[in-house]
């Protein structure tokens, strides 16, 4: 009798366990806080925080015909200014210090996933640095959210992050009532933007590293341009607008030092008449915007600016006859722009916050 009520109780046991497991799998199923299976439902708002997380389900799974790409300096634009701007509807594919070849990987997967209008592609010069050959999407990543195979979905279903802190901040931010879905992986809120802030997080060399060989950086630079040139070309019913990002003072300091000053160069280069040379593109350029450039109280540390100036981006790319936009005529001019700008930054602009010894050589 003993061993009976034993057995009897196992079995409740193992029973309760099952029941409970699938109801764990069935809450991230449902409410699906990465969107792995499918996009918002019940009316609930899209909340997106994590983009190595949520990129990948938002792309193959949302309704949009727009994708918004870049790195973290895309990160604040919101997505409404682009839909209000231009239509449409906008998804970001977002990835922290992207690489072309990153950004390729999920514009392929967009263009796979849905027709495709209109892709804003926020066109960062270190963006051409990376290799063109990797593919991000490795063992550092979420695999299981990336290769489509169900078996590994374990590591989602049952994951206790997901369903004790992802899915109850879903809840709890479409409850409140006050979360922005176009916000989608902004962080500009919780950042200080100012002349101090930037400063200190600059760590600046003390020495100044030899130029880059063009036979170094060249091949690597075109090899990602021809990764972007190639979706341009093989998708001329979109139009492709890039945004080129203002880079601060400083940033250009540190190139010079790192001795990638020329490779920078080259990279824009490349962009500009590569590129400008396709019908369905457009690029602005806003690196050569000294109201931006010289002014740290834009920027939270060399490369990143305050939302203020993903919106001024956005409202001069809607202007058809913006002074940002490059065209076969000016093209020159805004490459000739930008070298003489970055020769009074580190002749004299830099000498503001770090005054340099008689003898130092400036790179220039």
């Amino acid at each position: 009798m003993e061993h009976s009520v034993y057995k009897k109780f196992i079995r409740y046991f193992l029973l309760a366990a099952c029941l409970l497991l699938l109801f764990a799998a069935a809450i991230v199923v449902v409410f699906d806080p990465f969107y792995h299976y499918h996009g918002p439902v019940f009316g609930l708002k899209a909340v997106v925080t994590k983009s190595e997380y949520q990129c990948i389900g938002t792309i193959r799974n949302f309704e949009y015909d727009s994708v918004l790409c870049g790195s973290s300096t895309a990160e604040n634009y919101n997505n409404s200014w682009f839909d209000e701007a231009f239509g449409g509807k906008t998804v970001k594919a977002i990835k922290s210090s992207a690489t072309a070849a990153d950004l390729h990987y999920y514009l392929e997967e967009a263009f796979v996933a849905r027709q495709i209008r209109h892709v804003f592609y926020s066109l960062d010069l270190f963006s051409l640095d990376g290799d063109p050959e990797t593919n991000f999407v490795n063992d550092s990543m979420p695999l299981y959210l990336f290769d489509r195979n169900i078996l590994n979905d374990i590591k989602y279903l049952w994951n206790k992050d997901v369903l004790f802190e992802d899915v109850p901040y879903l809840l709890a931010m479409n409850l409140t009532g006050g979360y922005d879905e176009g916000s989608s992986y902004n962080w500009w809120q919780y950042k200080t933007f100012s002349e101090e802030e930037a400063l200190s997080h600059y760590e600046r060399s003390s020495e100044i590293a030899p130029v880059c060989s063009a036979e170094d950086y060249q091949p690597r630079v075109d090899g990602n341009l021809d990764l972007i040139e190639g979706l341009v070309c093989a998708h001329p019913e979109t139009e492709f607008t890039f945004l080129l990002p203002p880079y601060s003072l400083l940033w250009w300091d540190s190139v010079n030092r790192s001795g990638q000053r020329n490779e920078y160069f080259y990279a824009r280069r490349q962009i500009l008449e590569r590129l400008s040379a396709h019908e369905n593109v457009k690029i602005y350029d806003f690196q050569g915007e000294e109201d931006i450039v010289l002014h740290l109280d834009h920027y939270m540390d060399p490369v990143h600016f305050s939302v203020d100036i993903n919106r001024f981006m956005v409202e001069e790319a809607k202007k058809e006859d913006s002074i940002y936009r490059v065209t076969q005529d000016n093209r020159e001019e805004k490459l000739q722009n930008l070298e003489e700008l970055v020769r009074y930054i580190l002749l004299q602009e830099i000498d503001r916050y770090f005054p340099a010894p008689d003898d130092q050589d400036s790179g220039c």
